[in-house]
């Protein structure tokens, strides 16, 4: 029965035994439990396996389903900081007109206007 070692590595392992070792190994009623104890946990790491195989083939699918819609939003962001660096930038210009020579507009968050923050300072709202 030395075959048997080898024989719980590899399920078609019992093709290798002899009829002998075989026989043997049906009436050793404690083997053949762990056996089927081992098949059995096989079979359900098998069906978790195919489970989660399936469940991320189905998350794969979504996140590249949404790859369009990301990547354009990212444009349409990109289109709406340049529009707000053009109407800081026309701001600015109509200030320095004015005379009114203060520093850019800082925010309530912090980083200058294009920080992402609400302008602290009202006098640019006129312009349109």
């Amino acid at each position: 029965m030395s075959n048997l070692k080898e024989s719980n590595t590899c399920p078609d392992g019992y093709r290798a035994l002899s009829t002998s070792e075989l026989r043997e190994l049906l009436q050793n009623d404690d083997k053949m439990d762990q056996i089927l104890r081992l098949n059995e946990k096989f079979q359900e790491l098998q069906v978790d396996r195919e489970m989660l195989q399936t469940t991320n083939r189905s998350l794969a699918e979504e996140s590249l389903a949404r790859q369009p819609r990301l990547y354009n939003g990212k444009l349409q962001l990109a289109e709406k900081y340049r529009e707000l660096s053009n109407l800081a930038t026309t701001c600015w210009e109509k200030q320095s007109q004015r005379g009114e020579f203060d520093p850019p507009l800082k925010t309530q968050r912090g980083g200058g206007v294009l920080g992402g923050g609400m302008p602290v300072d009202d006098r640019c709202q006129d312009i349109s």
